[in-house]
């Protein structure tokens, strides 16, 4: 804003710095007398024929032809035709004046934002006229727009041909911040006689969407009093033009086509028969490369949803799961967002081919599935494994030492153990029962069997076909991918169109209807183990938090957390920058798949903790424990030796070992440095559990009470305290904008960190197949999570730590690796 304020003050520099010469007769207001209101008044102007800046607010393609009935001179007409994209626009306004013909060119360009913009234009001329001294000018133009209220824009013309030029400033006041009704007023300065300047007022008003009203008083000139009407991609305008004694001089009329406008016509008389086409391929990730990626992000999937339900020509949604991979807790935000939808009297009809059970808690939400003849569905139930490697890493003589002091806190147990432990069994039954819960009371509820039904239909599903699960109600019909328009079609009584999540109103409506940069919610994403350079990479996570908290615009911050821990340190960084970030604004964290032990941590100080049902949480307890070459070195046939100096600093050297690059200790620790290393970690326990009741307003015994390292689904965390709201990223979103004073009603735009990468070069260059294949095989050998979690926890040897069993980093590895 404050750049465009000093170029403004630029473009009057270098006015007054020129020669003081007549820019012309044919000034700006005679230039522009197709305008309606002054430049930056309403919509786009002229498409930058008047001010190039306003280029940079086109929405789409459009197109103005505007004609007058006489042009003030004599009974001739003028004519002008306008075409714009985003950024760039084209024009050319023809006169004739009895015998004399003339037309003048315009191409500009418009680059900014919300906050202001800057454009240029080249203006030039054809034919001639002994009316007017023709010439070609480049034209300055600026708009800054300082809050929802005030436009101010200026334009500086230069002449080519010789040292003429001219100044205009033009403001605009919105009283109710939005179209309802604008005043404004411009001043032209031919060269810098500021007492011969020409000036005009007037207001606007917006009655009904796309419905316009202007007056205008043009000093020196008259009167102007218009009527603009939007039917959406189509509108018209005409205008009448009185002389300052009131006398009728002329009327113009305007066509316009191309880019979406307000209508008040969507919501009314236009059936609706659109259906949104909604793909759910592959897996959906949080964040996208900036380019070459087209993978599903969930929070542009649920405003894709929310976006049909609020566009009033939107009937339905067709949703193809073909290839959908998208974990539990995203599927039941998904699933919880088409609810919504269905809640506006809209259809929800889903596409089924293959799938396992989240296809089928999908489904359960629509008015009607349709699942392919020669299809079927893998519905078993839900199950949770452990890898016990013990045994193995005996027999090639790695030690291991489990530290454990809290009865839940099971990570070591894949290392440390044969089978595991009762108390991580009892947990994880936990787990499976909740996930098999949410499921079963959605399925049920959708699709209206019994809970008998749906259990037995689970039991059985080994060999289920198609037609089983028509008649178990599961399906509504069979059908080719093929023939589901036709389906559609009858839902509807012949009424069908398909639309993409493009051609749906919000994304075509153009901005104006809010000046200033709109306010902003803060979506961050901590996504993968609690590290300060891998993982959620800790210290730029805490930056990006700094940052949202000294922006002004930025209303309130929601923390997305999907994260099974880690590094005590990177989950306190984050959680430090959270506390502070709560005594400017409001902080809400939303938990995805797994946000427990450290993945608790950084979301613990907040205003709000937003879980799903089946959201794996809580976990608040520290582990730790020792691997050391136990006969390693003899197996390998490896020799090494160590020189130290100080009591335990041999504990840091050991052998080195080659291909995977990792050392390991040399001996195990003698007991008195367990003591010191067990110490540590109850501390580092105490301390866990002191700051979640301080962001949880707990006591630290009803913190005790809950922690021991026990991990929660997000319904049970609602219910012991440890988090306040079941919902998904949107309800967050909600819940923080409504913290921040917005209402529903107020406009306001994600602003999401961290800045992803541009592009993954592999995916996106045209490598052949195969090679592509042995490339991915070779890079998931080395990306192994297993061959990961083991790298960190042998880099974390004996320190106190905060995270799950390897199992949990292997569902964000499939989170945040799938391509």
């Amino acid at each position: 804003m404050k750049k465009n304020v000093l170029l403004l003050l630029l473009i009057g520099l270098l006015s007054a710095g020129s020669a003081q010469a007549q820019f012309s007769q044919y000034g700006f207001h005679q230039r522009n007398d197709f305008l309606l209101t002054s430049p930056g008044a309403m919509k786009f102007g002229l498409y930058g024929f008047d001010n190039p800046a306003l280029l940079a607010y086109v929405n789409g393609f459009d197109a103005l032809f505007q004609f007058t009935d006489h042009n003030g001179f004599g009974d001739d007409n003028r004519s002008g035709f306008f075409v714009a994209t985003p950024g760039l626009g084209f024009s050319v306004v023809g006169d004739m004046l009895g015998p004399e013909t003339f037309r003048n060119y315009s191409f500009g360009l418009g680059f900014g934002d919300d906050r202001g913009a800057f454009g240029v234009s080249y203006n030039w001329h054809g034919g001639s006229s002994s009316f007017f001294e023709l010439k070609r000018f480049v034209t300055l133009g600026t708009v800054s727009r300082f809050n929802r209220y005030v436009s101010l824009g200026s334009m500086a013309s230069f002449s080519v041909d010789d040292d003429d030029y001219e100044f205009v400033f033009d403001l605009g006041l919105r009283p109710f911040g939005s179209p309802r009704l604008a005043l404004f007023a411009d001043y032209a300065i031919p060269n810098v006689a500021i007492d011969k300047g020409n000036w005009s007022a007037g207001a606007a008003v917006e009655a009904l969407p796309g419905v316009r009203l202007t007056g205008r008083y043009l000093h020196d000139i008259g009167f102007t009093a218009g009527v603009q009407l939007s039917f959406g991609r189509t509108g018209v305008s005409s205008q009448t033009h009185l002389n300052t004694d009131g006398n009728h001089q002329f009327n113009s009329y305007g066509i316009r086509f191309g880019a979406m406008d307000r209508n008040i016509f969507d919501g009314t008389t236009r059936s609706n028969s659109a259906y949104l086409q909604l793909s759910l391929a592959g897996p959906m990730v949080y964040q996208n490369n900036r380019f070459f990626d087209n993978r599903n992000t969930l929070a542009g999937t649920l405003e894709t949803i929310q976006n049909a339900k609020n566009d009033p020509r939107v009937a339905g949604i067709s949703i193809n799961t073909i290839g959908m991979a998208i974990s539990p807790a995203m599927i039941w935000e998904i699933r919880t967002a088409l609810e919504d939808f269905r809640s506006a009297g809209k259809k929800v009809v889903v596409y089924l081919e293959r799938g396992g059970m989240s296809h089928l808690h999908l489904a359960s939400v629509a008015d009607y599935v349709v699942m392919d003849p020669m299809g079927g569905l893998m519905i078993t139930g839900y199950a949770s494994s452990s890898t016990y490697l013990k045994d193995l890493l005996d027999h090639y003589g790695i030690g291991v030492d489990e530290f454990r002091e809290m009865t839940h806190k099971s990570a070591f147990e894949t290392f440390a153990r044969s089978e595991g432990s009762e108390e991580d069994r009892e947990q994880r039954m936990d787990i499976i029962n909740g996930f098999y819960e949410v499921t079963r009371a959605d399925v049920t509820r959708g699709r209206s069997i019994s809970n008998d039904d749906f259990d037995a239909l689970i039991d059985g599903a080994l060999g289920l076909l198609p037609r089983d699960l028509l008649e178990a109600g599961i399906v509504d019909t069979l059908a080719r991918n093929t023939e589901l328009n036709d389906i559609i079609r009858k839902l509807e009584d012949g009424r069908m169109q398909r639309i993409g999540s493009s051609q749906l109103l919000a994304n075509t409506l153009p901005r104006d209807d809010f000046w200033g940069p709109r306010p902003q919610i803060a979506v961050i994403y901590a996504i993968g183990g609690t590290q300060t350079e891998g993982g959620i990479q800790a210290r730029r996570l805490a930056r990006d938090i700094r940052a949202a908290r000294e922006n002004s615009n930025i209303r309130a911050i929601v923390l997305r957390a999907d994260s099974p821990g880690g590094d005590a340190l990177a989950s306190d960084l984050v959680a430090q920058e959270l506390l502070k970030t709560q005594e400017k604004k409001p902080v809400v964290v939303s938990m995805g798949n797994v946000a427990a032990s450290g993945g608790y941590w950084i979301s613990m100080y907040s205003d709000a903790i937003v879980v799903a049902p089946n959201t794996i949480t809580g976990s608040i307890g520290v582990i730790s424990g020792w691997i050391y070459d136990a006969g390693l070195t003899e197996r390998l046939r490896l020799n090494y030796r160590t020189v130290s100096r100080g009591e335990s600093a041999d504990l840091m050297a050991g052998p080195e070992l080659p291909l995977i690059g990792l050392g390991l200790p040399g001996r195990n620790i003698t007991e008195q440095e367990r003591e010191r290393l067990i110490r540590s970690m109850l501390s580092l326990y105490d301390d866990f559990i002191e700051k979640v009741a301080d962001g949880r307003d707990m006591t630290f015994d009803e913190v005790k009470a809950v922690a021991e390292g026990r991990v929660w689904t997000g319904e049970q965390a609602v219910a012991n305290g440890l988090a306040d709201e079941i919902g998904g990223l949107q309800f967050a979103i909600d819940l923080a904008r409504e913290k921040a004073g917005l209402s529903p009603n107020d406009p306001f735009e994600l602003f999401e960190r961290p800045v992803p990468q541009a592009f993954d070069l592999f995916s996106a260059l045209p490598i052949p197949s195969p090679i592509r294949a042995a490339f991915i095989r070779e890079e998931t050998v080395l990306s192994d999570p297993l061959i990961e979690y083991l790298k960190m926890r042998i880099e974390q040897n004996g320190q106190p730590s905060v995270s799950l069993p390897m199992e949990y980093y292997q569902l964000i590895y499939e989170l945040t690796q799938a391509k």
